[in-house]
């Protein structure tokens, strides 16, 4: 472990920064709400919020100190409300939310646990990796290790120079809640120092994983909280660590991906406190000012969550919900299943790191510079610069932003590895749609059992039929193709056998003669990892791009 790396010594910065944090969320919601009356309207909108949060989700086990200390502040909040401005100072009230809300978001890191964590954290996995594999139960007779199951490619040695050249700001997809202990363990092999990151406020109350959270440079973000109060400060306290130069992981997406297709919407939020960041560290001549923006695919054969997910992609519930709170990756004895057929299997998992870009979406060479669509070097200094003065422009800075999104939208599409799950998964889903092609989403999917069923040589033409779109897409760069693609007819042997190691109906199954599905919301899942490419028959031309539905409902 670097320890130059700042966020080594992030305890120590801690108080000062949560300081500075408060500060400037009080100076910029004061200055928004300069008008007589607007304090009271900005508190009492939060308050309405809160409370209602709180009557919604009652405390568990291990949440109820949090609840309890949430409950007394916005009852204090309310009492403060009810008295004349001049009894009570809303400015005090203000300064008290934002110090509450800042201590909740802020993280922390210990070097110990850190060593612990990297070391005995893959020894367990790898123990796991080898009993599952039949092999040998103690430690010295491992054979296996779980780093050959983890497959990162990519722009892997350009992230490491700029690692060392600016801040980085990693921002991959996001499938599961394993997502963020993969990921970690992906930037320790990489030989990369250790990433501050979001984790949903929820993921704390597994006193486990809060442990390990708490101590490893995550900071919470909770989706439930959206009132103005909230979302300043956790932008502050963004912009604040990537200012002292804390590598950063954001999921873009705002949460896992409950389709199961790439992110095609991203939450713009956070993804703009790297622009903060970036124009804050130049106006004070710091040295490696710039933050480096860098795109990583993981991919997955099948995914923990992935019933809970596109249930409540289908039902629409995420749009109220916010996060599940009792899918697969709460429980246990699901998780060591998870790994113990994962590793089984002799199954992989994808990562990809996409070229770096600046906080404009311009691309990045190796030595930092920014390169523009002529390939003539770009002077950050000077896009950030208005009538002569270096300076944020909220509306300049939001248009950088949203360039910068879709930017990250278009690598993820490129660098998205297509793996044999996906592709089997695509191939019975869309030669059923042929059967039916006057059906929308929601009665397609309740085909029957007898109606899901193909014979086994049209799958296997449809299979190799998209195998020669998947190969032509990714000669023109717009998807890579895993290594089992080269086999012949073997590729389709290893999606059917992904595809089946974890979930208890069978997602694709062959049986005398004739492919189906006992689940035809899990095959739309899988098949909708290759949805955005123009991939499908049945789809509209005009309609083949990222998060687009076709006239049927369905992802096209």
């Amino acid at each position: 472990m670097e320890s130059s790396s700042p966020l080594i010594h992030f305890d120590d910065l801690r108080a000062s920064v949560l300081e500075d944090v408060a500060q400037r969320s009080v100076s910029d919601l004061t200055r928004t709400v300069n008008a007589p009356g607007k304090m009271d309207l900005l508190i009492g909108e939060a308050l309405y919020a809160e409370r209602s949060r709180l009557k919604r989700n009652r405390p568990g086990l291990f949440t109820r100190g949090r609840f309890k200390g949430d409950a007394r502040l916005w009852s204090s909040v309310q009492s403060d409300l009810l008295r004349p401005a001049v009894e009570a100072d809303r400015a005090v009230a203000l300064d008290r939310i934002v110090r509450h809300y800042g201590e909740e978001i802020g993280g922390h890191f210990n070097p110990r646990v850190y060593n612990f964590a990297v070391h005995a954290v893959p020894f367990g996995l790898n123990w796991l990796l080898n009993a599952a594999s039949m092999r040998r139960f103690v430690p010295w007779g491992m054979t296996q290790s779980l780093e050959g199951r983890m497959r990162v490619t990519g722009e892997i040695e350009a992230l490491k120079k700029l690692s060392k050249k600016g801040t980085v700001l990693l921002v991959p997809t996001h499938q599961s809640n394993l997502d963020s202990v993969l990921i970690g363990y992906v930037i320790y092999l990489m030989g990369l120092p250790p990433f501050a990151y979001g984790g949903g406020l929820n993921l704390f109350s597994n006193p486990v994983l809060s442990f390990f959270m708490s101590n490893l440079g995550a900071y919470t973000v909770d989706r439930q909280k959206s009132n103005a109060i909230y979302k300043e400060v956790l932008k502050n306290y963004s912009t604040r660590i990537l200012r002292e130069g804390v590598h950063s992981i954001f999921f873009p997406g705002g949460g896992r991906c409950r389709s199961g297709a790439i992110e095609n919407k991203l939450k713009l939020g956070l993804l703009g406190t790297g622009l903060e960041a970036q124009i804050e560290n130049l106006k004070v001549g710091k040295p490696n000012p710039n933050v480096f923006v860098v795109p990583m695919v993981t991919s997955y054969h099948f995914v923990l969550e992935a019933s809970s997910l596109i249930e409540d992609y289908l039902a629409e519930a995420g749009k109220a919900r916010f996060i599940i709170t009792d899918d697969e990756s709460w429980q246990a004895l699901k998780v060591l299943n998870f790994f113990w057929r994962f590793f089984k299997s002799q199954s992989s998992m994808t990562v990809r790191i996409g070229r770096a870009m600046d906080v404009f979406g311009n691309p990045v060479d190796d030595e930092g510079r920014s390169m523009g669509p002529n390939g003539t070097t770009v002077d950050p200094v000077k896009w950030l610069t208005t009538l002569g003065e270096l300076k944020a422009q909220p509306e300049r800075d939001r248009e950088y932003t949203r360039e910068l999104g879709q930017r990250i939208i278009q690598s993820f599409y490129r660098e998205n590895t297509a793996l044999t799950s996906h592709a089997v998964a695509f191939a019975l889903f869309e030669s059923l749609r042929k059967l039916y092609p006057e059906l929308d989403l929601y009665r397609f999917l309740r085909l029957s059992l007898q109606q899901r069923m193909i014979p086994i040589d049209t799958f296997r033409q449809a299979a190799r039929d998209l195998k020669v779109r998947l190969v032509a897409l990714a000669d023109h760069g717009g998807i890579h193709l895993s290594p089992e693609f080269l086999a012949s007819e073997d590729w389709i042997s290893d999606g059917l056998r992904n595809l089946g190691l974890l979930h208890e109906a069978a997602v694709v199954r062959i049986d005398d003669g004739a492919v189906f599905t006992e689940d035809m919301n899990l095959l739309y899942y899988y098949r909708n990892r290759l949805a955005g490419y123009g991939l499908s028959l049945l789809a509209d031309p005009s309609q083949n791009s990222p998060g687009a539905y076709d006239r049927k409902g369905f992802l096209a």
